[in-house]
């Protein structure tokens, strides 16, 4: 591990009139030498212009931590795979951005998970229930909230969630 991560970082920032920024940012977030590991990976011009153009916009959005490495990672991986300033298109919009970087990064799961949205969002789900489609690591799908007040609620939900099963056991 290369434990001047950080010290890289600043210099390549400094290089690129950025220093100030990049040093609240890492400060603010508490970043550590570990956690930005993967950009040792990065070795041309090009790759530090993008990233740190990248970075800047993860700042502007003010991501979470955990949100903010995630997406530097993955800005990472596209850049190493060749990707340029199709990266950032939809980078006004924090959501349709970070749905753009996974689509380019993982093209088939992406696809996968819209259709099997699109599959779920039409389903007949119980009156007042919200529906969220959620990825967890390796696995889709939707978390579902309901609020019940009685046991004629309960019986309805379950009604409702019994029409669910059987059109999802139809379509597959």
């Amino acid at each position: 591990m290369n434990s001047n991560t950080l010290e890289l970082i600043l210099s390549q920032a400094n290089l690129n009139g950025l220093k100030p920024d990049v040093q609240s940012w890492l400060e603010a977030k508490k970043i550590k030498n570990s956690d930005l590991i993967f950009i040792n990976l990065l070795k041309t011009d090009i790759h530090w212009n993008l990233f740190f153009k990248a970075l800047m916009n993860t700042i502007e959005f003010r991501l979470s931590y955990s949100d903010s490495l995630k997406t530097l990672e993955l800005i990472t991986d596209l850049i190493l795979m060749g990707h340029t300033e199709e990266i950032f298109q939809f980078n006004f919009d924090q959501q349709k951005w970070t749905h753009h970087l996974k689509s380019l990064r993982y093209p088939t799961t992406n696809d996968r998970d819209d259709e099997l949205k699109k599959k779920l969002e039409k389903l007949p789900w119980p009156y007042g229930a919200k529906t969220k489609f959620e990825r967890r690591g390796d696995r889709a799908g939707i978390e579902l909230k309901l609020f019940i007040t009685s046991e004629a609620d309960l019986i309805k939900t379950i009604s409702a969630l019994e029409r669910v099963k059987e059109q999802l056991r139809e379509k597959s």
